[in-house]
């Protein structure tokens, strides 16, 4: 949630342009609101309004804003309305304070009445204000920014992060205290931001920061300090492998149509990375541990479903999937120091996913497994081990190679470990571990191939309809959830996801005639679908099939274009390539409902708030 971006230079006067180029690339984590403050002859110059970048820069003239500093926010609303005076940056009491934060402050109205109580000026209902305010009183007292950034935090409660300067200091500070902060460097000019996409514009000389950690830029250093103390620590600069490119479109009219299209070969890219040597390690935390959870949320939990499926079949062990904001109080009493936690987190720093890690962490309750996608992020440094998802940037607000890439993930290790503790015979083993890579790369493009069309047209029945059901069975279960996931949001539609023998108990009541249900089947599990199918087309329900072509199942649609089907594979890659189609339906029918599939309402990518 939210972007950051500060930049301080040495020559530039044009810090309005490269402040909206920068953080532009920063979208998908807040699009309610935008604001830039810069600092031109030792004044700041703040522009602030509810909106998307490109309408508020039209606007305002963000990108005309002169200066050598400033700070750049996108903004998803949780603590105050989308409105002007919520936006960031901020004020402090005088102008001569500015700054921006991403995450929530948990003790955000006691803190805002002892401000307001002790003289204060607050003139907004958002907690990223407080952030300025704090610096601003501790500066009172010490008279050196240093010194008031670094004490500000004890007055903040939550997980966070924030940058903020002054109009007299060719120097802006940003603290790191629970969300996302990355530092770049280039010839005369320093950039801080909640994300790398935005960093590449100026720079692929990256400074990675953790929690409790703090930096101050000037034209030429990156300084990192440790905030307990304010010592400071010698970070050294990486060179970052990551494109500048891979945060563009190239070519597709949205990054989801173009990020579905990539998945050939995110599954190349991933194999690769679990073929390598430290698979087994990551194999080892598994057999080592005396119970084993998979704790995710949104489409990385579903992809858990689908792996948990995968580990009971192929290795015969019970990975136990979990929401990460339940997981405490539905397990938390169970953990000991020989359980293992799976965390799932596209961006690593998952607010949920985080709590968890910290958790087992301070009460030294077992081994955290990491599967994350940003490399730098919060979960790629504290677990204990972790899994890349090697997807590059994924920019569109909805998943969908990312969680290709995490069913691929748990197929494979499930594999591996059947094989390793005797569940799996080892020829069956090395066949599926064969078909992942040989086959998945090559079956996950003829999939987008052949329904591609298919998903198209049938978006196109599916634009009046409020409401629906997609149902799966068995391995197909977390993949007809996921489907359900990416119709509700991006396509404002009501779509539940659920197992499918549970239709009958209770939902079966909403069949109507006509009623859409989507079935997710694979080969082996068809003959169960046929009675779940049953049950609604004989109450004059719809079905509408995603899976492989089946003569038996022809019968049970009433025309062609109400059967998705996927290419002929070996029944276990089913559940990877059935979720293709319903990925593309959602796709189009957001577009045919004019909705911008990269940027839904009320999302956010990255969710580091609880």
């Amino acid at each position: 949630m939210c972007g950051i971006t500060g930049i301080v230079s040495q020559n530039r006067t044009d810090i309005g342009q490269i402040l909206v180029e920068c953080s532009s690339k920063l979208t998908y984590r807040g699009y309610d609101s935008v604001g830039i403050a810069t600092v031109v002859n030792g004044m700041v110059d703040l522009r602030k309004d509810v909106g998307k970048i490109e309408d508020v820069n039209e606007e305002l003239g963000l990108s005309k804003m002169k200066g050598d500093r400033g700070i750049a926010q996108l903004r998803w609303a949780t603590y105050g309305a989308p409105t002007k005076t919520n936006a960031q940056p901020h004020f402090g009491c005088s102008r001569d304070f500015y700054g921006a934060h991403n995450g929530n402050l948990h003790n955000y109205y006691e803190y805002r009445r002892e401000l307001m109580e002790t003289g204060h000026h607050i003139r907004s209902e958002n907690d990223g204000e407080l952030c300025v305010h704090a610096v601003d009183k501790y500066y009172e007292q010490t008279d050196d920014m240093f010194e008031a950034v670094r004490c500000s935090t004890r007055d903040l409660q939550g997980a966070f992060a924030y940058a903020v300067g002054r109009a007299d200091e060719k120097k802006i500070y940003a603290v790191k205290m629970g969300s996302s902060l990355v530092a770049g460097i280039a010839e005369h000019e320093t950039i801080v931001s909640s994300d790398l996409p935005s960093i590449l514009p100026l720079t692929n000389n990256v400074v990675y920061l953790q929690d409790g950690e703090m930096v101050e830029l000037t034209p030429d250093s990156v300084r990192v300090f440790r905030v307990e103390d304010g010592k400071e620590l010698h970070r050294e600069a990486e060179i970052t492998s990551v494109d500048s490119s891979a945060a563009e479109k190239g070519g597709y009219p949205h990054f989801m149509l173009k990020e579905i299209n990539e998945q050939p070969q995110v599954a190349e890219d991933v194999l690769g990375v679990l073929e390598g040597p430290k698979s087994d390690k990551w194999i080892q935390m598994i057999e080592n541990s005396n119970r084993q959870y998979l704790v995710a949320c949104g489409s990385s939990y579903n992809a858990g479903i689908v792996g948990s499926y995968y580990f009971n079949r192929l290795a015969g062990v019970p990975i136990i999937p979990a929401i990460g904001g339940q997981f405490e109080p539905l397990y938390g009493k169970t953990l000991d120091e020989d359980s293992l936690c799976i965390l799932v987190s596209q961006s690593g720093e998952t607010k949920d996913i985080i709590n968890v890690l910290n958790r087992v962490k301070n009460d030294d309750l077992g081994k955290t497994l990491g599967v994350l996608n940003v490399i730098g992020s919060t979960l790629m440094f504290n677990a204990d081990a972790y899994i890349p998802m090697v997807c590059g940037y994924e920019v569109s607000v909805p998943a969908t190679k990312t969680y290709f890439s995490q069913t691929i993930i748990f197929a494979y290790l499930a594999a591996k470990l059947g094989v390793r503790n005797g569940h799996l015979d080892p020829r069956e083993g090395e066949q599926f571990i064969s078909a992942l890579k040989k086959n998945l790369p090559r079956l996950t493009k003829d999939t987008m191939n052949k329904s591609g069309i298919l998903a198209k047209e049938l978006a196109r029945t599916l634009i009046d309809v409020p409401d629906l059901y997609c149902l799966g069975y068995g391995l197909t279960d977390g993949v007809a959830r996921e489907g359900a996931l990416k119709i509700k949001e991006i396509c404002y539609n009501h779509c539940e996801g659920m197992y499918s023998s549970e239709f009958k108990h209770g939902p079966l009541s909403i069949v109507t005639d006509e009623y859409p249900v989507f079935f997710v089947t694979t080969t082996e599990d068809s003959w169960m679908i046929i009675n779940h199918i049953n049950e609604v087309t004989c109450r004059g329900g719809r079905a509408i099939i995603v899976g492989e072509k089946e003569d038996k199942l022809l019968p049970y649609v009433d025309n062609d274009g109400d059967y998705l089907a996927v290419p002929k594979s070996p029944v276990l890659l089913n559940p990877l390539i059935d979720v293709i189609p319903l990925q593309l339906l959602s796709y189009y029918l957001s577009v045919d409902k004019g909705i911008n599939p990269d940027l839904p309402r009320n999302l956010s990518k990255t969710l580091t708030v609880d």
